[in-house]
């Protein structure tokens, strides 16, 4: 049997099947991925960032420190 596996418990809540069920209202899993996908568009934003300010470092000619081995 694959897992996980869902069920429809009623209108609003899924089932959600590993080894065990658990329920979850759809309400709950609706505002955790609205959540999820705002962190989401910060990192992208964050790390689009840093590329420019990396690309930004290469055309000035900065390299980054070599690691000292202990």
């Amino acid at each position: 049997m694959d897992y996980p596996k869902f069920e429809k418990v009623d209108d609003h809540t899924i089932r959600i099947i590993n080894e065990k069920a658990d329920e979850v209202s759809l309400n709950s899993l609706l505002e955790n991925k609205k959540q999820l996908e705002e962190k989401k568009a910060q990192i992208e934003e964050v790390l689009k960032n840093i590329d420019k300010i990396l690309d930004n470092a290469t055309q000035l000619g900065i390299i980054p420190e070599e690691k000292k081995e202990e």
